[in-house]
């Protein structure tokens, strides 16, 4: 309960933080960059990112970016800073620019600084994004909420999430929070908190190193507090502007505190780590993203725990969604009076920063 109290102060603060911050930024002067399409059609005003496919552009005459699917895109003139993923790994920093294909086969795209020129192929640009001038304006995430009520057994469910991240061209690093709860007048009532953290540091072209921290309270599962620290090498099997693919294997350390009621001691395990990722994007109206981690007892051998959540988001205007998600957290080896599986299913609505 206390790790429930706690985690839902930090959301409340994680919001009030993220509006301040983002009232307080004035609007900065747009740059003159130059879009040609390969149809002819010309456009002037502000390349701002690279994402899912589609080039986003802001011009002086119309209200928000204008999308732009990027494999119709001819040529770009741009000034500004921005960071860059490559299909083969590459990690760059830089202003950019494009020309026609038939100029430069399989160098039509390039990366320029310091008087340093990187080139590839148009088609294998993951991702671009706007370099900020502050660590705050550099984060990206997203908060949701969901509420579901039934008059006929008083039946109430609250769930939460909030995330945020920070990229940068050697290194990654965020934290998610999720919570629910569940319970019905004069009946059982169940809780959830978790919170989860991740840094990446990027070896050579699809690798990293990766570590994690995740902090779990769960009523069904008899947990008052779980702590899992630890990490591992990792690497990309599918990386495009569309759908990401990648695994983990590593060791974890693992402390629990388990509820009075539970009959259970405190428990301190070694684990095993084998995780996969996936991320499929298509351009602005849906994604999907599911991640599986394994932990299979290493000093409590024969024990075997795995989370998994999956959520599938349709984007609303402006930076608004809607998304349902799955998630389940199974151990082989529970307290006696707990299960061994919890799952849930939610809905809600999000804004994305």
């Amino acid at each position: 309960m206390l790790l429930s109290r706690f985690a839902h102060r930090i959301a409340c603060r994680l919001v009030v933080i993220t509006v301040l911050v983002f009232a307080g930024i004035p609007a900065s002067a747009k740059r003159h960059d130059t879009v040609v399409m390969k149809n002819g059609d010309q456009l002037s005003g502000e390349v701002k990112k690279l994402e899912n496919g589609l080039l986003y552009f802001d011009t002086d005459y119309v209200s928000g970016s204008i999308q732009l699917d990027w494999l119709q895109v001819e040529r770009v003139q741009s000034t500004g800073a921005f960071q860059i993923v490559l299909k083969n790994g590459n990690h760059l920093a830089g202003s950019i620019g494009k020309v026609p294909a038939g100029e430069a086969p399989g160098e039509d795209f390039e990366v320029r600084a310091d008087n340093h020129v990187t080139r590839a192929a148009g088609p294998d640009v993951v991702n671009i994004e706007s370099q900020k001038p502050n660590f705050w304006r550099q984060l990206t995430g997203a908060i949701d909420f969901g509420y579901d009520f039934t008059s006929g057994n008083s039946q109430t469910s609250l769930s939460s999430d909030a995330s945020a991240a920070y990229t940068a061209t050697t290194w990654a690093a965020g934290a998610s929070f999720t919570s629910s709860f569940s319970g019905q007048s004069q009946g059982s009532k169940t809780n959830l908190a978790e919170i989860q953290s991740f840094g990446q540091r990027y070896l050579s072209k699809n690798s990293f190193l990766m570590g994690l921290g995740n902090f779990l309270h769960s009523s069904q599962q008899g947990l008052d507090l779980r702590s899992t620290l630890g990490g591992g090498y990792g690497r990309y099997w599918i990386r495009t502007n569309q759908n990401q693919l990648l695994w983990v294997a590593g060791t974890v350390y693992t402390h629990e505190t388990f509820v009075p009621s539970s009959g259970h001691p405190n428990d301190q395990n070694i684990e095993g780590l084998l995780s996969l990722q996936y991320q499929l994007r298509r351009f602005d109206r849906y994604s999907l993203q599911s991640q599986l981690f394994v932990f299979p007892g290493l000093s409590d051998a024969g024990r075997v725990r795995t989370t998994a959540k999956s959520t599938f988001t349709v984007k609303l205007s402006n930076n608004f969604h809607t998304n349902l998600s799955f998630w389940d957290n199974f151990d082989s080896r529970p307290p006696a009076n707990a299960k061994g599986n919890e799952l849930g299913i939610s809905s809600g609505l999000g804004w994305s920063f």
